[in-house]
């Protein structure tokens, strides 16, 4: 998506989520500077990460895409047990994505 205050494009200007909204106001010109941004550069970031998660985040009651993960023991290591998240339907599950290295 071309970053409309660079092309000169116009858009409709999209409503941010409030901690956006409260981080756009709240940077100092010094902060902005050691990015190498402006303002509005800022706010062309945000509204495009909320953009594409409006467009590609999953919706709420929505299934979720089947996939294989491998189970951990109790103390967190690699057992070579895999699971499929199919294999759990009509259960609740909780999955915790993270480094755990």
């Amino acid at each position: 998506m071309p970053d409309r205050h660079r092309t000169g494009m116009t858009a409709m200007p999209i409503t941010l989520p409030a901690p956006f909204e409260k981080r756009i106001a709240s940077i100092t010109d010094e902060e902005l500077a050691v990015r190498g941004q402006k303002r509005g550069d800022l706010r062309a970031y945000y509204e495009r990460r909320v953009t594409l998660d409006e467009q590609k985040s999953p919706r709420l009651g929505a299934e979720a895409p089947d996939m294989t993960l491998e189970l951990l023991s109790p103390e967190g290591k690699r057992t070579g047990e895999y699971k499929s998240l199919a294999s759990f339907r009509g259960l609740p599950v909780g999955l915790v994505f993270g480094s755990f290295t």
